[in-house]
């Protein structure tokens, strides 16, 4: 699939007279025409935060049909067409979404192996890189949530199935969409959501003996930025999380039943080879607890090297092999 990410924004206009040209205005869909729907469909992307390729594939993704729409626009020998109107990468999405045999693809779904690709205009078989399914099952969340929410009937005969659908493959699916899924599908699935309830770590909280000092050592030795907030209450910053700061005897409500300088155990994650975390922390004159030694993260097997804190907390600081210099395993 083509992944140039340098073409020129298409204009919206443009689009949308390509579709009303191409009758998108006078066919009856769910909640008015195909046209209101589709405009429907790219602002739930743009409100997901999808990237400008996706959200134009999902203004035009039914242009061939679909497996479950059987009306087209124009047909696949009139992709160059559509390519030069929304970009290559946004028209390559519209196709694998359009050529997508949901009854051999929905299937595999989470059920932890690589997904075999089944084009049912030609029969071929591939397995989509993963930015690319992605892709195609964030278009598919919204273009479904926005079926079942303008049409009582559709939701509730395809609601259980959808709900299974989104379920399983909620891992290819982005924070906003799993939760707009839970929100419009959770009244229809069977029982509970079936995988994790929380999708990522915000923010920790460390109870400490001294603030400032805490706050010295993680900016200066792992390079965090201090933060101030609510009141006056301290914290250190790092990529997309958080550690906050309690004073011990001072702590705030509600808190740990414990809070006790010294009893953490972190474990952060780098982009630097050890060698390089090594002179860093010599640099530092920070002394090197143990590592570097082999240990197994949430991502499968890393290396790490232990510090301690001024409380005392062991600071576990680890290396995945693909950033020390090995190329990410892609699906194609």
């Amino acid at each position: 699939m083509t992944t140039s990410r340098n073409e020129p924004e298409p204009s919206r206009a443009r689009v949308e007279d390509f579709l009303r040209e191409h009758g998108a205005d006078r066919i009856p869909h769910p909640g008015g025409t195909l046209l209101t729907h589709l405009v429907r469909v790219e602002g739930v992307l743009q409100r997901w935060g999808a990237d400008p390729a996706v959200r134009w594939a999902g203004l035009c993704h039914a242009a061939y049909g679909t497996d479950g729409f059987d009306e087209r626009l124009l047909g696949t020998g009139e992709r160059a067409v559509l390519a030069a109107l929304i970009g290559e990468r946004a028209e390559a999405l519209v196709h694998l979404y359009a050529s997508c045999d949901r009854s051999a693809v929905y299937p595999q779904l989470g059920q932890g192996s690589p997904v075999v690709f089944r084009d049912r205009f030609t029969g071929a078989e591939s397995v989509p890189a993963d930015e690319d399914l992605r892709a195609l099952m964030e278009i598919t969340a919204a273009n479904e949530l926005d079926l079942v929410e303008h049409n009582t009937d559709l939701a509730a005969r395809y609601g259980p199935d959808l709900a299974d659908l989104f379920t399983r493959s909620r891992g290819l699916l982005s924070a906003p969409a799993q939760e707009a899924c839970t929100r419009l599908l959770g009244r229809h699935a069977a029982g509970p959501l079936a995988g994790p309830l929380v999708s990522g770590l915000d923010h920790l909280v460390l109870t400490v003996a001294d603030v400032e000092a805490s706050i010295a050592f993680y900016e200066r030795v792992l390079g965090m930025r201090p933060v101030t907030f609510g009141g006056g209450r301290r914290a250190l910053s790092f990529g997309t999380g958080k550690i906050n700061l309690h004073e011990a005897g001072r702590e705030l409500l509600p808190h740990a039943a414990r809070p006790t300088p010294g009893s953490a155990d972190l474990c952060l994650v780098t982009p630097h080879p050890q060698s390089r975390v090594l002179e860093h922390l010599a640099a530092c004159g920070v002394p090197v607890e143990s590592g570097p030694v082999p240990r197994t993260g949430a991502l499968g097997p890393f290396t790490s090297t232990y510090v301690r804190d001024p409380d005392g907390n062991l600071v576990e600081i680890s290396t995945y092999p693909r950033e020390e210099g090995r190329p990410p395993v892609t699906g194609d």
